[in-house]
Formats: C-alpha cells, sequence, structure tokens
C-alpha cells in the first residue's frame, strides 16, 4: 500500500495557509484599514483642513477620489492654498471656475497654457491673497504671443501679499508692471522677469529701498542691450531683520550685493 505524500511548504504562505486561516488574515487586514479611516473619521474638522491646506493641487485631486469623506473635506474653500494648471490639463472655463472657488489661494503655478490672459485676469478678481505667482512658458492667448500686461498690473495693485514673482518664457509690454515691481521695495522678497533695456531701468529707478548712487550703477548694465534679457532679483535678510542685502542681476551677468540695512530697518 502506497503511503500519501503530505503538502510540503518551505516557505510560508498564503496558498499554504488552511481557508479559516487565510480567512482570518483578510478580517485582520479589513479591520486594520477600517481602525485607520476611523482614526481619521474621529479628528475634528478642523484640524484635517489644517492637514490638508499643505498638501499640492495634485494631492488634493488624488484624495477626492479615495472616499465621500475626503471627497467633503476638500470641497472646503481653506484648503485649496496652491494650485498648478500645466498645458491642456484643463479647459479655460473649469480653470476660472476653480479659481472661482480658492479664496485663500497663496501660491499659483502657470505652465505652458495659451489662454493665460484670462487666468491672470481671474487671479486678479477673485484670489488677492496669492504671494507667490509663477508663469512659465505661457502665451496671452492662441492670438497673441505677448500676455497683457494689464492682468499683471492689477495684480501687483490688488495683492498685497505677493511677495514672489517668477515669470519664465514668456514677454510682455510696457513699463507700469516694472515701475510697480520696483515701488515694492522689501516687500519683494524674490523676481524673475524678462526685461528690455528700458524696462530693466524703469524697475532701477523705483527701487527706491535701494540707495541712489546703487541705482544708478545698475543702471549702466543694460547700455546697448535691444532685447528682453533676464531680470532677476532677491532679498537676504539676517536674522532679527536687522540687515537686508538685495542681490540684483541683469544681462546674465552675475549678482550684484547691494547693502538695503537702513531700509529693512525702516520697514520693521
Amino acid at each position: 500500500m502506497g503511503m500519501r505524500r503530505g503538502r510540503t511548504c518551505k516557505n510560508v504562505s498564503t496558498s499554504c495557509e488552511s481557508p479559516s486561516k487565510r480567512s482570518k488574515n483578510t478580517e485582520n487586514e479589513n479591520s486594520s484599514e477600517n481602525s485607520l479611516g476611523a482614526s481619521i473619521n474621529v479628528l475634528p474638522v478642523e484640524i484635517l483642513l489644517e492637514i490638508f491646506s499643505y498638501l499640492s493641487s495634485q494631492d488634493l485631486y488624488s484624495l477626492q477620489r479615495v472616499s465621500t469623506f475626503f471627497e467633503d473635506i476638500v470641497r472646503d474653500p481653506v484648503v485649496w492654498r496652491d494650485y498648478e494648471v500645466t498645458n491642456n490639463s484643463m479647459n479655460t472655463s473649469d480653470v476660472l471656475q476653480e479659481l472661482k472657488r480658492m479664496p485663500f489661494l497663496k501660491r499659483i503655478r502657470i505652465e505652458a497654457r495659451a489662454d493665460s490672459d484670462d487666468i491672470l485676469r481671474q487671479v486678479s478678481l477673485t484670489n488677492k491673497n496669492i504671494e507667490e505667482l509663477h508663469i512659465i512658458n505661457c502665451t496671452g492667448s492662441t492670438a497673441k504671443l505677448y500676455l497683457r500686461s494689464s492682468h499683471l498690473i492689477r495684480i501687483l495693485e490688488r495683492c498685497n501679499r505677493l511677495h514672489t514673482i517668477n515669470i519664465l518664457g514668456t514677454r510682455f509690454r510696457g513699463l507700469k508692471f516694472y515701475r510697480l515691481l520696483g515701488s515694492m521695495g522689501l516687500r519683494l522678497r524674490a523676481a524673475a522677469a524678462p526685461a528690455t533695456s528700458t524696462q530693466f531701468k524703469t524697475f532701477a529707478k523705483h527701487a527706491h529701498h535701494i540707495r541712489a548712487k546703487d541705482r544708478k550703477v545698475i543702471s549702466e548694465w543694460c547700455r546697448g542691450v535691444r532685447n528682453w534679457m533676464p531680470l532677476q532679483y532677491s532679498v537676504l535678510e539676517q536674522v532679527g531683520g536687522q540687515a537686508c542685502t538685495a542681490l540684483v542681476s541683469y544681462l546674465y551677468d552675475d549678482f550684484v550685493s547691494i547693502d538695503a540695512t537702513s531700509s529693512c530697518k525702516a520697514s520693521t
């Protein structure tokens, strides 16, 4: 009579477990997931809103699909502090509707869009709390290569918390934007934008937090410049706000360090 060979399991795996054991493991996993969900659900809504407000727009869109509970949280305008719209990921009308429900927005990035004029106009109307504005490789519309500077001007005039402006691969005409940019003083922490020689001189002339002799020096950089060249600006502040240094660059030159300590103390 032959011997019946039993099953041999060199490695413990689900396939070698009895049905009852597999069922128990599944129940334990479900219990853990339910426990995690329950632990999140018991948190006060105020805490969840605060946590979610640190997430990017991509993360918030992903959370909307997790559960109806998360979807309800994400609907609250207070969690939308960061917003990015790139390429043709969303049509213009949808972007404008999204911006209307984001009054607490702090940072917006617009990249590779051909409808930037419409988007910037909406920002100037409904998103006055923005602190950072990033526009990368955009055009005003499909029919216009340049941005309409009027929308950028309104943003500078209406958004009093704005401190960082980054405009790359995008051009616009006019001088008023650069006059207002220079007039922001030390509230402007960082800026990058294309500028003609006249636009750069306008910025330097109205940057009164920089001493007159230094403004005169940097204005000399653009002699003979006929095309748009990169203007870059940033402010470094020492601990306690006792000293400030403005870093300015134009025409691909190295940054020049300019002491703005007196203006820094006056603003504190």
